[in-house]
């Protein structure tokens, strides 16, 4: 038998399915009497497709593994990033990919995603959430699920968040010395322009006016546009003149930045390691690892300088490998916003400068402002009431 209840503004019914499982279905009434009176029209048409006397809907038999791959099949032209789909087969789809989507229920879906938390990041499984999330309205667009999404049931898991990292002005030229002079070029312009990843790989010589001084964006990564869908022309600073010199004579194609053919690196480049090794060499780091590389010896320590020594187990010399701080190749995009704020540029220059539709983002998301950039605001604070502010001497009250 089945029931209707009320969640919100909404009325929802319970029945059986021909299967014999239970489903859920949102009604488009505003009465319970309305409510009550669709479920038992929608258990007779049950009813008969079990005597066969109806057809079953195909909503019965197809899978949610089944459904991924339909998804993808219709969708990865359009997705940015194509990760999504080896992750979520990754994780979801050895749990959930034999299942009809009635047999996926938000109690389900919350189990497996507390599982999760011990492998993956808090972001990470609210990512899976989203995925699970977009299938069942995908399956819903195409009339193959007509009850509530259990994904959307599901409350999303709670995200701490974290001080993003941003080279200090002297740092940035450390690591621009400390680079191969493959990748100076590159660097030097995400750091003088704030420019993404797929942004810098799709790069085209005839994008970069050097008499005009500026750099047309319009493409990213293999996409004929950017994150934003729109073209943007940005300035070009005197000092990153030589670099833009110098990445046009490297290249061997059309390409700004491309490999030593001539072609243009693939998505997944890994910029960050290459940032990392760098901010190693120039001395940009947490600490140094101290470690035995004899076999079996086994001595690991981490110290603050890099001084050489021997292992205290069996004078054998350690082995010396510096710790560079977190950092993320987006992060030199972080940098370019941080440093611009803190030479005191107009946040409307800088929200222009990055491409962004919105100043709160440039200056809560990319604007990290110190302990100094505080200090430097409250002194201010003093400057201002200073000349009111009678002496205050020892004494009796």
């Amino acid at each position: 038998m089945g029931s209707v209840y009320r969640r919100g503004r909404r009325w929802w019914g319970r029945y059986k399915d021909p299967s014999g499982r239970w489903c859920s279905i949102s009604l488009k009434v505003d009465t319970k009497a309305q409510a009550k009176g669709l479920i038992q029209e929608l258990e007779h048409k049950v009813h008969r497709q079990v005597l066969g006397l109806d057809p079953v809907q195909i909503i019965k038999t197809i899978t949610f593994g089944k459904l991924m791959t339909v998804w993808w099949s219709e969708y990865q032209h359009l997705l940015r990033s194509k990760t999504i789909q080896p992750f979520a087969e990754k994780h979801l789809g050895p749990d959930l990919g034999g299942l009809l989507l009635c047999d996926i229920t938000p109690g389900k879906l919350e189990a497996l995603f507390n599982a999760k938390l011990g492998v993956l990041s808090p972001q990470s499984v609210n990512h899976l959430r989203s995925y699970v999330r977009r299938i069942y309205n995908f399956a819903t667009r195409r009339e193959l699920w007509n009850g509530a999404n259990p994904a959307s049931l599901v409350k999303k898991y709670r995200v701490p968040k974290k001080k993003p990292e941003y080279l200090r002005p002297n740092e940035v030229g450390l690591v621009l010395n400390a680079l191969a002079p493959r990748w100076r070029p590159l660097f030097a312009t995400a750091f003088f322009t704030g420019l993404r990843k797929g942004e810098l790989l799709a790069l085209l010589k005839a994008d970069v006016d050097l008499g005009g001084r500026s750099i047309k964006i319009h493409r990213s990564n293999d996409e004929e546009t950017t994150k934003g869908d729109h073209e943007d022309l940005i300035p070009v600073a005197d000092d990153l003149v030589p670099y833009l010199v110098e990445a046009m004579k490297q290249s061997r194609s059309e390409l700004l930045f491309s490999k030593p053919d001539g072609t243009q690196y693939a998505a997944d480049l890994a910029l960050h390691r290459i940032l990392r090794r760098a901010m190693g060499r120039a001395g940009i780091v947490l600490g140094y690892d101290h470690r035995c590389r004899r076999k079996g010896c086994g001595f690991n320590e981490k110290r603050a300088d890099a001084a050489e020594s021997t292992c205290p187990r069996c004078s054998m010399k350690l082995w010396v490998k510096p710790i560079p701080r977190p950092t993320r190749f987006h992060d030199t995009r972080h940098t370019t916003a941080t440093l611009l704020i803190k030479a005191k540029v107009p946040l409307a220059v800088v929200q222009k400068v990055m491409r962004h539709t919105d100043s709160n983002i440039t200056s809560s998301v990319y604007g990290h402002l110190d302990l100094d950039d505080m200090r430097e605001a409250v002194n201010t604070f003093g400057d201002t009431v200073r000349p009111h502010l009678q002496v205050v001497a020892g004494g009796d009250e």
